[in-house]
């Protein structure tokens, strides 16, 4: 990939992106957060689990919850003159009162509704770590952008320390400095790709990114760090959290109501045709299943616990998302003060000054231990920039999750 990276002045001024060599597919932060809304496993299992929860409902719709019972004997009756077959049929339906079905209706709509509030607390969760995944991307790219120009500049040192060697000016002692230099320079860029590598892997597992060549991450700092700055808190109901528990506690007074139907009696109706030494009879039947024993008892008294845990915890985890944005909010404003000081005081003169000291080290006017202290220090200077907004980009995309926007 052939880089740029540019320094300027004003809130998050470093600005890194690249374009993609032969091969590699570009991909922007957006993209990436629309291919995890589409795409990425965790969200189509989740989303798996809503159409499962469905299937409670067609259960719950049935109209009769039992089967009809069809019972038939038959057998041979000796008379005194012959042997005739007697039999027996009859078919019977259990009816169930106490409105046990709508019961079972609202317990399964109330599931779906949780398990689709569920989904949708897996899809928020899987956004937040691909847009962190995405960020770390860059900073790799910056860091290693950072370290790449460094080590063309010690190569630079090392021609010219070479140079003044062979025109007798310095000692082969500073050759040998130089060279040590360019070594170190040239081992920090190959820890540099492998940690860009790393992080581009993370977010490829994340995305199920199945193209040969890896993305190559596009796009600024500063845009992810600007989303953080007008962010206003989601209000709580409208939180996948919550209304997980919302739903929860609606399904378990639902699971009450179907305990208290279990106190209304069963009904059964039933026909029966037999037959009997030749002759054909027909009756209706009908039967009442007494609830004295078993009268919803577990369901009435699990239901209660349950809803009031869902209420309960209803209101420790609204409390828990609040003191997390605020938290979150505080500590965004606190990484993007720590940039402001090295964009403010140290980078309108870095390049110039690096330019300078390069210049006055080529004319005999800097030592080579003193050049390589200034370039240590301007190296040093740009990656603890990049470090620095990387992690205000991060504390704004988490600002975003604790707010409940991202998504």
């Amino acid at each position: 990939m052939s880089s740029r990276c540019v320094w300027a002045v004003g809130v998050a001024a470093f600005v890194c992106g690249g374009t993609a060599a032969s091969g590699q597919s570009t991909l922007t932060y957006q993209q990436a957060l629309t291919m995890a809304r589409e795409r990425a496993p965790r969200v189509a299992i989740a989303r798996a689990r809503i159409d499962e929860a469905r299937g409670r409902i067609v259960g719950a719709r049935m109209r009769f919850r039992d089967n009809p019972v069809l019972d038939v004997s038959a057998g041979p009756r000796t008379l005194e003159s012959e042997t005739v077959t007697d039999f027996e049929l009859g078919i019977n339906q259990i009816v169930e009162l106490g409105n046990r079905r709508t019961a079972r209706i609202d317990a399964a709509e109330a599931s779906v509704v949780r398990e689709a509030a569920t989904s949708d607390a897996t899809i928020r969760q899987l956004i937040r770590d691909v847009a962190v995944s995405f960020v770390r991307g860059q900073q790799a790219q910056a860091r290693l952008d950072v370290l790449r120009a460094a080590e063309s500049v010690a190569k630079d040192a090392l021609d010219a320390a070479d140079r003044r060697y062979r025109a007798g000016d310095v000692a082969v002692l500073d050759v040998n400095v130089a060279r040590a230099s360019v070594a170190r320079a040239t081992a920090h860029v190959r820890v540099a790709d492998a940690d860009r590598a790393a992080a581009v892997g993370e977010l490829k597992a994340l995305l199920a990114w199945t193209e040969g060549a890896d993305p190559a991450v596009e796009g600024d700092l500063r845009d992810r760090i600007r989303d953080g700055l007008a962010v206003q808190l989601l209000p709580a109901n409208e939180r996948p959290e919550v209304r997980m528990l919302l739903a929860e506690a609606a399904e378990a007074q639902a699971d009450v109501r179907l305990g208290q139907g279990l106190k209304k009696p069963d009904l059964g109706f039933g026909l029966r045709f037999e037959r009997e030494e030749g002759h054909r009879a027909a009756a209706a039947g009908f039967s009442i299943g007494l609830p004295l024993f078993s009268k919803g008892q577990e369901q009435m008294a699990t239901g209660l616990a349950r809803a009031s845990r869902a209420e309960l915890e209803r209101g420790v985890v609204v409390t828990e998302l609040e003191l997390r944005a605020r938290s979150a909010q505080t500590v965004f404003q606190m990484r993007l003060a720590a940039a402001e000081p090295l964009q403010r005081d140290v980078l309108p003169g870095l390049e110039e000054n690096e330019r300078l000291a390069r210049r006055s080290f080529e004319v005999g006017e800097l030592s080579l231990p003193d050049l390589l202290v200034i370039r240590r220090e301007f190296v040093d200077t740009r990656l603890q920039l990049v470090d620095a907004l990387a992690d205000a980009a991060i504390a704004s995309i988490d600002l975003q999750a604790a707010a409940g926007v991202l998504r």
